[in-house]
């Protein structure tokens, strides 16, 4: 009788294992061809105050039925815990892109196939409870299920090995785990930031999928918020934010007594963090007003100094005004070429006539160009029109120009958009390399930038961003490119176009948030790393060691091994290797604790002893020597559409 009994226990148990589980890296994008990780536990290394992610990946020879994962609280032998309530976990739901970005080279490739992207929450992130959003779901036989798990780590918890563990499930039966180990660091990334970010958000989209078929931007105002926080939560703040003021004048020019009210009441909450009730505010913000590149509008030109020099007293006044920019006319040499650059720099000779406070504000969405040295305070070029690498000719400013106008005090910025052709790093959804978004922010952070724009981040193509991820009919075949202009989705199917919107079993108040979004985040997140690296005097070595992983943005997107300058799979721009972006990463941890904590953590650029009586040095971490190629050798085998 107990032989029996223990023959049907070890057949439940061994049909119920039957499942393909394994856990990989949240940099490793998974699609339906790529076969099942071995690995059962992950090790993570995390800050105070960051998110770090990995990715649960299932697949069956028969279909996996409500599948669900539920993960435990993070226990270091110490007693202190990380709890469950700062893990949040989303389902990956896959696109099919039947039209691939232009561009594919080898390694860098854009076809056809399935690809992860829209990542729905488990538990309803907007209802209070443990209400289903995304599980419990179904798995197809033979198709892969990916389960991206999210950890926060609260800026005081202290630094310890934490262990846990994620439990999968299926019709309510357990089917396997994952073991979850996390380092954290002793020091902590900083909650207000320390880079500026400009990504548009389209506020009156969102009344189109949630809040009924008579919704306003009124009855939909908490919604709306909620996407703004999903933006602020991934460290972005949005471009438009300031509110309305109108300027008057008597019958002889003079500037009348401005109500500032609504825009003061507005701008408010979003300068000290209470809109989002967050308790700190944006890092920059666009002005809104006096764009150079469009003229004076209705005013004349004496009337314009007047008003833009009141406007910027007002907010100078309010304690705002080092935090703001203008946003010039976008892409000026798209839109318009000379006379463009001519109207900017009349409309800055006005500021200017008015102010001082308008010198160094004024952005532009373009390459560096001379004959507006002085009216320019921050160049954001898209990344291609940086360098010789795109622009063979050596037409486009690079390192030594920007390095000259840091010392005056300007900035630079970029952007990405619907021109970052393979192998420039971009936020396509159909490239296999998942961490595009991220490495992008090493490359701003090791080119000097201290902010990063993008065009976009609710651009939902024909109303239906679940199904439409290709613009073809605005950018054309060659510059539309898959994801361009979106980074959300919208969670719901019942705003005012009437069903559209989510697929039918999806609905949340708020956003869908996506993978991209997470790599973004975790850019940001390494770039504050970088730059508390050099604030404790550690900046030299950050650099030498993102050098390992970044050499350049990109090159000519002609595949030529013979041409210099042109796109040699034997020579990447930068690293294919997420191993490698994790080892620098951790070696730049490594370097701040030691420079914070001498007395208590080892400096990672000192010998290791061998003790072995011979008399080779050994180091704590090898820098490769710079030939020129990456460590993947081996494995050699915003319309800016007017780019070339």
């Amino acid at each position: 009788m107990r032989i029996c009994s223990f023959f049907v226990f070890f057949m439940i148990i061994t049909g119920l294992n039957a499942a393909e589980i394994g856990v990989v890296r949240a940099t490793r994008k998974i699609t339906f061809d790529d076969s099942v990780p071995k690995e059962k536990e992950i090790f993570i290394e995390v800050a105070k105050n960051e998110w770090e992610g990995f990715q649960i990946v299932l697949k069956d020879e028969k279909s996996l039925k409500n599948v669900d994962v539920l993960v435990s609280d993070l226990k270091s032998s110490n007693g202190n815990v990380i709890e469950s309530k700062f893990i949040r976990a989303y389902r990956e739901y896959f696109l099919n892109i039947v039209n691939p970005s232009e561009g594919s080279l080898t390694l860098h490739e854009r076809t056809a196939g399935f690809y992860p992207d829209p990542l729905i929450p488990l538990r309803d992130p907007y209802n209070d409870g443990n209400v289903p959003a995304g599980a419990p779901f179904d798995i197809p036989k033979g198709e892969t299920g990916v389960i991206f798990v999210d950890i926060y780590v609260p800026n005081y918890t202290a630094p310890d090995i934490y262990k846990g563990r994620a439990d999968i499930f299926s019709d309510g039966d357990k089917i396997g785990e994952v073991l979850i180990n996390a380092e954290v660091w002793e020091f902590e990334i900083p909650e207000e930031r320390g880079i500026a970010t400009a990504y548009h958000m389209g506020a009156n989209q969102i009344k189109r999928y949630h809040g009924g078929i008579d919704a306003t931007d009124e009855s939909v105002g908490e919604i709306i918020k909620r996407y703004y926080l999903a933006l602020h939560e991934h460290r972005i703040d949005p471009i438009h934010i300031v509110g309305s003021v109108e300027f008057k004048f008597d019958e002889d020019g003079e500037l009348l007594p401005v109500d500032w009210t609504e825009f003061d009441n507005k701008l408010s909450g979003w300068m000290d963090g209470s809109y989002l009730g967050t308790g700190y505010g944006v890092k920059r913000f666009n002005l809104g007003y006096f764009s150079p590149g469009f003229g004076t509008g209705s005013m004349t030109e004496q009337e314009y100094v007047r008003a833009s020099k009141a406007f910027a007293e007002h907010i100078k006044d309010k304690g705002w005004w080092d935090r703001g920019y203008i946003y010039a006319i976008d892409e000026p040499w798209l839109n318009g070429g000379q006379a463009a650059w001519n109207q900017i720099k009349k409309d800055a000779s006005l500021l200017f006539e008015g102010t001082d406070l308008w010198k160094d504000k004024i952005l532009v969405t373009g390459p560096y160009n001379p004959d507006l040295k002085n009216e320019v305070g921050i160049w954001c070029p898209v990344t291609p029109m940086y360098e010789d690498w795109f622009y063979l000719d050596g037409s486009k400013a690079g390192r030594e120009e920007y390095q000259e106008l840091f010392k005056e005090g300007k900035e630079l910025w970029f952007y990405v958009c619907n021109a970052n052709f393979p192998p420039y790093a971009g936020y396509d959804i159909d490239t296999r390399t998942g961490f595009e978004p991220r490495i992008v922010k090493w490359g701003a952070w090791y080119e000097g930038a201290t902010g990063f724009l993008y065009w976009s981040t609710t651009y939902w193509i024909k109303n239906d961003p679940w199904n439409n991820y290709l613009d073809t009919e605005t950018f054309g075949e060659m510059f539309a490119r898959n994801g361009d202009g979106f980074l959300l989705y919208p969670g719901d199917h019942n705003g005012t176009l009437g069903g559209i919107g989510s697929p039918a079993d999806i609905s949340i108040d708020g956003p869908v948030l996506s993978y991209r979004l997470k790599q973004i985040r975790d850019g940001f997140e390494d770039w504050e790393m970088f730059i508390l690296a050099d604030r404790v005097g550690a900046g030299s070595y950050a650099r030498r060691q993102v050098n390992r992983a970044y050499k350049r943005f990109g090159d000519f997107m002609v595949e030529d091994c013979r041409s210099p300058g042109d796109y040699c799979p034997k020579k990447q721009p930068w690293t294919l290797d997420d191993e490698l972006l994790y080892e620098v990463r951790r070696n730049i941890a490594k370097k701040i604790l030691y420079m914070m904590y001498p007395g208590k953590y080892p400096d990672p650029e000192a010998p290791i002893d061998q003790n072995d009586g011979g008399t080779d040095t050994v180091y704590a971490d090898v820098i490769l020597a710079d030939t020129g190629s990456s460590s993947e050798d081996s494995h050699n085998g915003c319309s800016c559409s007017h780019l070339f």
